[in-house]
C-alpha cells in the first residue's frame, strides 16, 4: 500500500472538541497531527461516517487572549482506533 499523504504527519496528543451534525459536543483525543489533518481517537460506535462534515476546536489553552480557532474538517476515513479528518482549509504558513 503506497502513502499518499501530502503533509508528513507528527504524534500529537491532545483533546479536542468534536463538534457533529445531530451529535452533541464531545471531547475526544488526537493520535497524530499533519498540515491536511488530524486522527481522532474514537470508538467504533462513535465514528461519523466517511464524508461527514465536522468541526474541530483544541480544548486547551494554546496562550494569548485567543481562544484556539473552530476548524472545519472531513471524514475522509476509518481506522482501527477512530476516524481520519481532512481539514477543509488548511493553515496558511
Amino acid at each position: 500500500m503506497s502513502d499518499r499523504r501530502l503533509h508528513p504527519r507528527l504524534p500529537f496528543e491532545v483533546e479536542v472538541e468534536l463538534y457533529r451534525p445531530d451529535c452533541p459536543t464531545c471531547v475526544v483525543r488526537t493520535e497524530d497531527l499533519s498540515n491536511g489533518g488530524v486522527l481522532l481517537l474514537l470508538e467504533a460506535t462513535d465514528r461519523p461516517a466517511i464524508g461527514t462534515q465536522v468541526r474541530v476546536r483544541v480544548s486547551i489553552p494554546l496562550g494569548g487572549d485567543d481562544g484556539a480557532p473552530l476548524v472545519d474538517a472531513t471524514v475522509v476515513r476509518h481506522t482501527d482506533d477512530g476516524v481520519a479528518i481532512r481539514f477543509d482549509e488548511t493553515p496558511a504558513s
